[in-house]
């Protein structure tokens, strides 16, 4: 078992690993940051980051649940934006994490339900169509005061 005194635990420079779980999830990803691509270690820090933020992803795919699609697969799909997030985040650039990795979850929650939640392969353009239209019946509806009619929609 080794002892470190306290006088050489200052000289010393603070190893990455040496980080406790009282550590903020940005200071991880810092640490994670500054280590070099090939270290030993980078591994184990890109992982305590990913979870330190797993909460984070949780709460944004509980935003998008009771849409249709099961709220497993949307904590599933929001963790792999955070991976994504974490993956590329680039702290030199002066941007808070979360601002960066918000609008990357998201946008992967919403590539899901583009990309899964129809059983058929319906192009982009008549899916914007169709919520153009359900818009556009909600709005004449309370405007009409009655179900619109197809040349109303029109």
């Amino acid at each position: 078992m080794t002892v470190t005194t306290q006088a050489s635990a200052e000289t010393r420079p603070a190893e990455p690993e040496a980080l406790g779980p009282a550590d903020s999830a940005a200071d991880l990803l810092n640490a994670m940051a500054a280590m070099p691509v090939g270290h030993p270690s980078r591994a184990t820090m890109r992982d305590r980051a990913i979870e330190a933020w797993l909460p984070l992803a949780r709460h944004l795919a509980h935003r998008y649940s009771g849409r249709g699609e099961p709220t497993d697969d949307l904590i599933q799909t929001a963790n792999v934006g955070l991976i994504k997030a974490v993956d590329k985040f680039d702290p030199e650039r002066g941007v808070d994490f979360a601002g960066y990795a918000i609008p990357t979850i998201i946008g992967e929650i919403k590539r899901h339900f583009r990309d899964r939640t129809w059983s058929i392969r319906v192009p982009r353009r008549l899916q914007e169509l169709r919520l153009a239209i359900t818009e556009a019946n909600a709005t004449l509806t309370h405007t009409l005061g009655r179900s619109p009619t197809v040349p109303d929609i029109a």
